[in-house]
């Protein structure tokens, strides 16, 4: 009951709500839901939570798709998923196993022929997609490396040459990067990443490309494995020959526009909000020590999945002000996001700040891997010439938000592709959720949206000047909506194509006691769904490897970005900035 919707806190009063909540989701919920609820929130190690992500971590494939000798390892995994992990202690996972095999045996589920058999079956060692810089591991086969010259080995000889485990000085790391023969073993798949290329490349019609090389304009993205933070592709702007900036991860990052909005989404959900509680409209409010002063917005209201589908500024900015600036700027923090906000901006939900394409991505994936953050990372393990392992990635998840939160997002989120300011993200048998963003005169565009398994974030604008609109773009207006969301969708719908994985779909969410009623921003009073922001228990350091992702979901008939026509669319602070006067605000998207 605590993986789903209470914090891992050991306090007198969670026992209390254990038990409230145990009584309501009984009278609401079958016993095979409560059992599906449990197997898709609990760890199996490797940084795998639920059932899915670890027949993901361990084989490869769809939950659906595992045998009986696999099941049987899983639910061997639960009552110690550290202990009993195949890949770090194969004998103790195998002796495991046969107790599950046995206990299926006696309640009758296979036959003491088959318990043998499965038994034999070889334990999973992990699926070896990292790439290594330099070198072909032996245990990987053949292993197709990124050029030399690309930002993502740029990106990961700049961490290897500022992380002192390779010597004290610049010298002495230089040194081993670049002549100590290391084996540096990396996170990026070879499939993700052309499919992001190519997308990058070729989505743009040839008229429409050239006008936009004319003008500077580029597009950069980032895709993370949601389930364990690994970065699996990066396209960080233009040919890195020519440009060498990285969008994608160097700070201060861009304007995120309503991409934000997520973070207000996340923090309304976390006090007790609904997905069809009403939210007002536009107004006007006092905003001392800062400009403009009052601060007036304009927007519509509706329900909370209304105004993210119709992405409402004012809507957005009331809730700010409902659910508080300072504890937005807390879930922003506790998902990963880096950079200052000052809590006084009215506009801070309108994306008036600036965060990167990596933070924005490795943020949202928090919301497919049930409200828990996964640090993304990009060098699995460096070894020495010997194969000596000098030093590898360690787990380290955080609860950032509680599942039922996560769950909520995702089912607004999933709304908005469906039939909001997303639909050119949705995919054709894969499940997709995500949010748009544009900021005032088009200066940037976004879209940042996940899969069950890859969350990836994408920008557009001019990298060489941060404040340049865009204008129209091929006789377009351009908005997140417009050519973010398609190249996300032509990025995830050819990665799906390529691995041919099959649809999974978002999680159920367990639905709510009351009926929609006007958002206060205190509509749980006993606190039960409040909560979630402590470490997660099982975050004992292991190590990993490289893992393959997989995707699915979702299929739905959507316009393309027009290649002839014209159209037009219409809690407490951690940390703040001292700046007085907020950003340029944000435009509806």
């Amino acid at each position: 009951m605590k993986k789903a919707l209470l914090s891992d806190e050991r306090v007198l009063n969670r026992k209390t709500k254990e038990a409230a909540l145990a009584i309501r989701l009984e009278g609401q919920l079958s016993k095979d839901e409560i059992l599906e609820l449990y197997l898709n929130t609990i760890y199996f190690g490797n940084g795998s939570y639920g059932v899915q992500a670890a027949a993901e971590t361990y084989w490869g494939k769809p939950v659906g798709d595992l045998n009986w000798a696999d099941s049987a390892l899983l639910a061997s995994m639960i009552s110690n998923p550290v202990e009993n992990d195949p890949i770090l202690h194969p004998k103790k996972a195998k002796e495991e196993r046969k107790l599950a095999l046995d206990r299926m045996v006696a309640n009758g589920v296979i036959t003491r022929a088959q318990a043998t058999e499965f038994g034999a079956l070889p334990l999973p060692i992990g699926r070896c997609t990292g790439v290594v810089v330099g070198f072909r591991p032996a245990d990987c086969g053949t292993i197709t490396q990124p050029p030399e010259e690309s930002y993502f080995v740029e990106e990961v000889k700049q961490q290897l040459l500022a992380d002192p485990r390779l010597g004290a000085t610049y010298e002495e790391r230089y040194a081993q990067v670049f002549g100590g023969g290391l084996q540096i073993y990396t996170t990026l798949d070879p499939i993700t990443q052309n499919a992001a290329q190519d997308a990058h490349d070729n989505t743009f019609p040839s008229y429409v490309r050239s006008e936009a090389n004319s003008k500077g304009i580029t597009t950069a993205m980032v895709s993370v494995e949601s389930a364990t933070g690994a970065v699996r592709a990066l396209v960080g702007g233009p040919g890195f020959a020519d440009y060498k900036y990285d969008i994608a991860t160097h700070e201060p990052g861009r304007q995120t526009g309503s991409t934000f909005k997520t973070f207000v989404i996340l923090t309304a959900l976390e006090q007790g909000v609904q997905p069809d509680d009403t939210i007002g409209g536009g107004g006007s409010w006092p905003s001392k020590g800062t400009t403009p002063d009052p601060y007036v917005i304009s927007g519509g209201g509706g329900t909370l999945t209304g105004v993210t589908q119709a992405s409402s500024n004012g809507a957005f900015v009331r809730l700010g002000q409902t659910v508080g600036l300072e504890n937005v700027v807390y879930t922003a923090q506790r998902l990963g996001v880096s950079s200052q906000f000052d809590p006084r901006a009215k506009s801070m939900p309108l994306g008036v700040f600036d965060v990167t394409p990596l933070e924005m991505a490795s943020a949202y994936s928090a919301i497919p891997n049930g409200g828990v953050r996964q640090p993304s990372y990009f060098i699995d393990r460096v070894e020495n010439r010997t194969g000596k392992v000098l030093f590898a990635h360690e787990v380290n998840p955080t609860r950032a938000v509680s599942w039922q939160s996560a769950c909520l997002a995702t089912q607004i989120l999933a709304a908005n592709v469906a039939a909001g300011t997303g639909t050119n993200a949705q995919l054709r048998g894969q499940s997709a959720a995500g949010k748009t963003g544009t900021t005032e005169s088009n200066t940037n565009t976004w879209f940042v949206g996940f899969t069950p398994q890859l969350t990836t974030a994408v920008w557009m604008g001019i990298p060489a000047e941060g404040t340049k609109s865009m204008g129209n773009l091929g006789g377009q207006e351009q908005f997140g909506g417009l050519w973010p969301a398609t190249i996300w969708h032509n990025f995830n719908q050819a990665y799906v194509d390529k691995t041919k994985q099959k649809r999974v779909e978002f999680p159920t969410c367990i639905p709510s006691t009351r009926a929609g009623k006007p958002a206060s921003g205190a509509s749980d009073p006993l606190g039960l769904l409040n909560g979630g922001l402590d470490p997660v228990e099982e975050s004992t350091t292991t190590t990993t490897t490289s893992k393959t992702t997989t995707t699915t979901k979702a299929s739905s008939t959507t316009t393309r970005p027009s290649t002839s026509t014209s159209t037009t669319s219409s809690s407490t602070s951690t940390s703040t900035t001292t700046t007085l006067t907020p950003p340029t605000t944000a435009s509806p998207n």
